[in-house]
């Protein structure tokens, strides 16, 4: 009797057993608490699916499911609802749901093949979809212009070839003359000295360091600006006027 029980007791494990080591299989045979997807989707979709999520934001599957950064996929609790990402993208998948079926349908005489909205069409390998301009004005004002420089240089190095970010010289500039009518002109010179170490042949750059040096009351160093602006581009007609005005009031010559 005894070794009966015991041999129960053995195969009960036993089966136990198994079933936790399918539960904890990677990828399962069946997924739990779909709340957004179809809950009869295939394994290969899910698996597809999630991979562009990681994809478009440049996470791994620990950045919304529960579980150690570098473990085994069949060691995260993929069914948990524990963190705020995970909810967030629910919301986010409901977001293009909408936008793709409602909105984008409404849109009279579409071309042809459609174009969807998808994760990657605002992320683009980036967490949060900020903008880089966005991004520099909020930097300035939480931590100040050397932080900015420092963000700048940091994403450019990372993000230069993945089209994350617009690191043409026009975006530096706008926030510099943002900086500049906020009256915060140092902001706008580190900005737009910045902007120049990576566009060194621009000319509206140098253009818009002579109106901020112009703001300033530096009229040697706006003189200069607008002179090397030209330089670049002879054609350059707001730097030609305020050069024409800054020679003619400080008996100079207009330029050619």
């Amino acid at each position: 009797m005894r070794r009966l029980t015991r041999l129960l007791l053995l195969a009960t494990a036993a089966v136990a057993a198994r079933r936790i080591a399918a539960q904890g299989r990677f990828p399962p045979d069946s997924f739990t608490n779909l709340k957004v997807l179809p809950k009869n989707i295939d394994q290969r979709t899910l698996i597809a699916t999630m991979r562009g999520f990681a994809l478009a934001l440049g996470v791994r599957c620990t950045y919304c499911h529960v579980g150690r950064e570098g473990a085994p996929l069949d060691s995260l609790s993929f069914a948990k609802d524990d963190k705020r990402t995970k909810k967030v993208a629910r919301v986010m998948m409901h977001m293009v749901m909408h936008i793709n079926d409602e909105h984008l349908h409404d849109v009279p005489d579409r071309p042809k093949p459609l174009l969807e909205v998808r994760c990657a069409t605002c992320h683009r390998g980036v967490v949060r979809p900020r903008l880089l301009d966005d991004d520099m004005t909020l930097t300035l004002a939480d931590s100040g212009l050397d932080a900015a420089v420092r963000r700048y240089r940091d994403l450019r190095q990372r993000y230069l070839e993945s089209g994350a970010y617009d690191f043409r010289e026009g975006v530096l500039i706008e926030v510099a003359r943002s900086e500049a009518r906020a009256g915060r002109v140092d902001n706008a010179l580190g900005l737009l000295n910045l902007d120049a170490e990576f566009h060194p042949v621009s000319a509206p750059i140098p253009a818009a360091l002579g109106d901020v040096y112009l703001q300033k009351g530096d009229s040697a160093n706006a003189i200069a600006s607008y002179r090397t602006a030209l330089s670049r581009d002879s054609t350059f007609g707001p730097a030609r006027m305020r050069l024409r005005q800054l020679t003619r009031w400080g008996g100079g010559q207009s330029p050619p």
